[in-house]
């Protein structure tokens, strides 16, 4: 979620998978992002069988594709470079590596599953097909198989993500795991700042008195914004909404989910943006930006919404310019009770199963265990010592010449590690502008923690797209805020009720 998959992020797709191993998923929710680390014992769990005691040494694997699969050099296939050769030896499985397509998986995924002849291990893309499919009974139940051959499954994924998994009571999947903590945050141009002796805003009311004076010394609509992507305008507004406790899609009320944008807090939201916006504080063509880094880049803004991996491309461009610019993200602002920050990353959205008719369950369960250890997990980070880094004074050192050339390693990933991700933010240069956001206020979003609920989930973007166009209806005066208790009417009748009701009758129950 993270506003259901939003297009709020200006990274492009291809960065992302080459820093998320596996399929990278944006999703609101709480522990998508808690700290977790591979099982710190050999390479196969101590406490599991290791491939000698398993008959059976073949094992086929199915994942979905990735970009890097594309940039194997030279004679390396998927099946034959020098770290799966490695996997294959210290694993001791004769394990082989398909790709789903990169159009249309789900559908090549259901021809796989009612032709019989299945891989060992699966990857499933999409909570909505991952429920359906364990539903339908295409799935082997892991609870036993991860007591006694994927143990390293509870210390890799946190308890939470891993209940959230569950159908029925039962373990049908392994949450492909993506250890990003953090998305978007406030960005200032601190050369802007410093220059008019001006301090980070804290609070609503000190951010518009921070825009005021930008505005008039400078001359420039201070606050920029992307809105002309579906889902955007919530990614970029969402710091200002959270500030009145609607920055999530929902918000809990007497015990129940409700959609935010139908509270009376959200008009208040509306009302301050329509304000700024009116006052010139606001980018008068916010609603038709799709990006707005040149702008931040440029001075033309000074403050906005930034992903960090676009952080430090505007960084970068500015010290290229030479144009005395600088960066700092701060604390998302507060309202007048206090409340603000983000939407907390969420769970993941793609599943490693092992079909139900699958011929090796034990060797994939041993298989994807093996591939959860610290000692693997910390082999498929950096490569081969010597040859993809060095060890100096005990720390490893890598070049992003050596990373960039073992760039198919993400394929043989069954999630993200903190160790594993961190060490990809640093050789990229990512870390300095992703750790400052680490300890910001973070809001959990409890529908990231349902299944998938087809009431909802169906009428999700539209009703998300909706809200979209007329909160920037509103805001830039093409609709009167006189019609929001309308507005709410008709979100309603295009099936948001039914939706939030269908969500209800989970989330009652959770409790």
């Amino acid at each position: 979620m993270l506003q259901k998959k939003t297009a709020m992020l200006g990274l492009t797709a291809v960065l992302l998978a080459g820093l998320a191993a596996g399929c990278g998923s944006k999703n609101e929710g709480s522990s998508g992002g808690a700290s977790s680390s591979p099982a710190a014992t050999s390479a196969g769990g101590s406490a599991a069988p290791k491939a000698s005691d398993i008959k059976n040494k073949d094992v086929k694997v199915l994942r979905s594709y990735h970009p890097s699969m594309e940039q194997f050099k030279g004679s390396d296939t998927l099946n034959d470079n020098k770290l799966v050769n490695v996997l294959k030896e210290k694993s001791g499985f004769n394990v082989k590596y398909e790709s789903l397509p990169k159009d249309n998986a789900n559908q090549k995924v259901s021809i796989v599953l009612a032709s019989g002849d299945v891989p060992d291990v699966l990857m499933i893309a999409g909570k909505s097909d991952y429920f359906k499919l364990a539903q339908q009974g295409a799935f082997e139940p892991l609870d036993e198989l991860m007591k006694t051959y994927l143990p390293n499954a509870a210390t890799f994924l946190p308890k939470e993500i891993l209940e959230a998994a569950k159908y029925d009571g039962k373990t049908y999947g392994i949450p492909i795991r993506v250890a990003q903590k953090v998305g978007n945050g406030m960005l200032e141009r601190s050369d802007i700042m410093k220059e008019l002796g001006l301090k980070e805003p804290t609070t609503i009311d000190e951010m518009y008195a921070a825009m005021k004076t930008i505005k008039e010394k400078k001359t420039i609509a201070p606050l920029t914004a992307a809105g002309g992507n579906p889902g955007s305008f919530m990614g970029a507004f969402q710091p200002y909404a959270a500030a009145y406790g609607v920055g999530n899609s929902t918000v809990v009320k007497n015990g129940k989910l409700e959609f935010s944008w139908v509270q009376p807090e959200y008009k208040e939201f509306l009302t301050t943006m329509k304000k700024w916006y009116g006052e010139g504080l606001i980018d008068q063509e916010f609603a038709i930006n799709k990006d707005i880094k040149d702008k931040m880049i440029n001075g033309t803004a000074a403050f906005g919404t930034v992903y960090w991996g676009d952080a430090l491309a505007i960084d970068t461009s500015m010290k290229d310019k030479k144009n005395g610019g600088t960066l700092q993200y701060f604390a998302p602002i507060a309202g007048k009770d206090g409340k603000s920050g983000f939407t907390e990353e969420g769970i993941p959205s793609a599943y490693v199963v092992i079909p139900k008719q699958a011929k090796n369950k034990e060797g994939a369960a041993a298989y994807i265990n093996f591939i959860m250890s610290a000692e693997t997990d910390k082999f498929l980070t950096y490569g081969i010592e010597g040859q993809d880094y060095k060890v100096e004074n005990g720390q490893i050192v890598q070049t992003l010449e050596q990373s960039n050339n073992i760039p198919w390693r993400t394929n043989y990933f069954f999630g993200d590690s903190d160790p594993s991700f961190s060490a990809r933010l640093k050789v990229k240069g990512f870390l300095p502008y992703y750790e400052p956001l680490v300890p910001f206020k973070q809001n959990r979003e409890e529908t990231a923690y349902a299944p998938s609920i087809e009431a909802y989930d169906t009428k999700y973007t539209e009703l998300r797209n909706f809200t979209e166009e007329n909160a920037m209806k509103f805001i830039m005066g093409k609709r009167d805020l006189a019609e929001f208790d309308k507005f709410v009417q008709e979100l309603n009748a295009k099936g948001g009720k039914a939706a939030i009701d269908a969500m209800n009758e989970w989330y009652t129950k959770k409790k």
